[in-house]
């Protein structure tokens, strides 16, 4: 179940040309020149594998899953995550050793996160569902139109960077084009180049606009994982307020609104309340 990561790790290269030296050049320059080249060499070294210690700790966290240590594993993939080395591969690895370790709150959020940087990752779509499966609230969503649905589906198949990328090649293509319809004198290649480039023109504000969707969905939409054993979903923020239903561990919800040391949650069913923060782990 594990995955390889790749990171473009750029070692630091030091270039040190070489000099003719005076016949009459003091011992001590050479010596203190020496050591500087000495200081630099090491230096660079030092630069070299800190830049590598990221892929280097994921085979490492990899092999220790492979040997049945999840905790040991657990540990390194946290601690990259913690030092802004985000990939879905160190989110969908940390899934997996939570669900060995029978975590299965953990387990969800870190395939959850995983789905965050890379929608169509199938591997930790099917482990979600498999940890979905051990988790005791089984939350019908309200009905919703096919259009709705179908269109939703649709924006969130990509990320918005993704969808970013497909603007930027698709208006690079609508650009050459659309030069070729200027440059070239040939009926065939003009019409090529004028109707061929407003195609990849629309289909980059498509795009785009893809794009912006992602990102406002992404916006309005929090989610969190609900982390304590059960927990009881009061009518307001406060203690004594009215008591609406109860929520189990690695159950999904929409955060709406927060207020000190509570926060308000949706479920897909519709149904709305307010639960302690320390309660849930935002995706």
């Amino acid at each position: 179940m594990n995955s390889s990561l790749k990171f473009k790790v750029e070692s630091l290269k030091l270039s040190v040309g070489s000099s003719q030296i005076k016949n009459r050049q003091s011992p001590i320059v050479n010596i203190q020149s020496f050591i500087i080249l000495l200081f630099l060499v090491i230096t660079s070294s030092a630069f070299a594998t800190s830049y590598a210690d990221p892929n280097i700790k994921f085979k490492e966290a990899n092999t220790l899953y492979a040997d049945g240590k999840y905790i040991e594993a657990a540990e390194i993939y946290n601690q990259l995550i913690k030092d802004d080395y985000l990939s879905p591969e160190i989110y969908y690895n940390l899934g997996n050793a939570h669900f060995k370790l029978n975590e299965i709150p953990s387990a969800i959020l870190n395939f959850e996160r995983a789905l965050k940087l890379k929608p169509d990752y199938e591997d930790a779509i099917f482990n979600l569902k498999q940890a979905n499966f051990r988790t005791i609230d089984k939350i019908d969503r309200l009905p919703e139109l096919f259009i709705g649905n179908a269109y939703r589906s649709l924006v969130t198949s990509k990320t918005a960077g993704t969808w970013a990328y497909f603007t930027v090649g698709l208006s690079a293509v609508a650009l050459l084009l659309f030069i070729s319809y200027l440059l070239s004198s040939g009926v065939l290649i003009k019409k090529t180049g004028f109707y061929g480039g407003l195609l990849f023109l629309l289909m980059g504000l498509f795009c785009w606009f893809m794009a912006s969707e992602n990102q406002n969905l992404v916006n309005q939409q929090a989610e969190a994982i609900i982390f304590t054993e059960t927990v009881i979903i009061k009518s307001e923020p406060n203690a004594n307020s009215q008591k609406l239903f109860t929520l189990h561990e690695g159950t999904k919800v929409n955060v709406l609104a927060s207020q000190k040391d509570w926060v308000k949650i949706k479920l897909p069913n519709g149904n709305v309340g307010w639960l302690g923060a320390k309660d849930l782990e935002v995706i």
